[in-house]
């Protein structure tokens, strides 16, 4: 009889092991469609991401050519580069950096429901530089104009404004590199 115990217990253990392995096998199934759908989920909030990333970055492809045009004048004597350029390059400046400004503020405005915040944050740094490089091309103009503009300034706040901007994008830039490289 106690060969017969032994083999029942042994059968026993046997079906309880199986039954563990089953319980097992069935919470790891269980687990896997979850975890599955959060990769999935971040593999495509990071496509998202990027393209909202690159639609900024294309907003702001403007401002290349105005800062080329009005800050760094390739090739002009350093005389001509301490003075405000002709009038109709100013307004001209100033109409592109508008259509730039509007062209990011809507651009921000998705990365603002893309995220993370910190990211939003820099684009909203860029579009306000932006805007800032833009009222103070008006301004110059506006005085211009009125011939209240004396060349020693200009050079000045115009350094200013545009290291402004350049800084802000590349501030931009590092932060949306890091989110896209980060893993989900």
């Amino acid at each position: 009889m106690d060969e017969g115990w032994a083999a029942l217990a042994g059968a026993g253990v046997g079906v309880a092991g199986a039954l563990f392995t089953s319980w097992l096998t069935y919470r790891a199934a269980r687990r896997q469609a979850p975890d599955q759908g959060v990769v999935e989920h971040g593999r495509a909030l990071r496509s998202e991401r990027l393209q909202a990333y690159l639609a900024f970055m294309e907003a702001a492809e403007p401002v290349d050519s105005v800062l080329h045009r009005i800050a760094h004048q390739d090739g002009a004597l350093a005389s001509v580069r301490d003075a405000p350029p002709p009038t109709d390059v100013l307004r001209t400046a100033v109409e592109e950096l508008g259509t730039a400004v509007d062209a990011l503020y809507k651009a921000q405005a998705r990365l603002d429901l893309m995220g993370p915040e910190a990211v939003a944050a820099e684009a909203v740094n860029v579009w306000s530089d932006v805007r800032s490089l833009r009222t103070y091309l008006e301004g110059v103009l506006h005085r211009t104009h009125e011939g209240e503009l004396s060349d020693g300034g200009y050079r000045t706040g115009l350094e200013d404004a545009v290291d402004a901007v350049e800084v802000s994008r590349e501030k931009f830039a590092r932060r949306a590199r890091g989110v896209i490289e980060t893993p989900p």
